[in-house]
């Protein structure tokens, strides 16, 4: 099992970025041209994100993972990702991936 680091951010991640923005504006028929528009396609993919941890934290947790392992990939407490993480948490996320708002 390799060992958890913190997220990094470099030149992958904003490429990607770019390309799932560039995509998600082509498919809501959207122009990039315009900052409000792209500011409301990134809040979309960070939601939509956000909506997949839940699951990923559980099953990681399930498979064995403790929450300090989590709390390293998620650049954050052992205590803070338990609290948003735990499904027992009265402030835990139980949104799920396709959930449609």
């Amino acid at each position: 099992m390799t060992k958890p680091s913190a997220p990094k951010t470099d030149s992958d991640t904003y490429e990607v970025l770019d390309e799932a923005l560039s995509e998600l504006a082509d498919r809501r028929r959207a122009w990039l041209g315009d900052d409000i528009v792209v500011i409301g396609l990134l809040a979309s993919l960070i939601d939509q994100a956000e909506r997949i941890f839940p699951e990923l934290v559980s099953t990681a947790r399930a498979n064995g993972h403790s929450w300090d392992d989590l709390a390293a990939v998620l650049a954050t407490s052992p205590d803070e990702a338990r609290l948003r993480f735990d499904p027992d948490s009265p402030i835990a996320d139980g949104r799920r991936p396709y959930d449609i708002d």
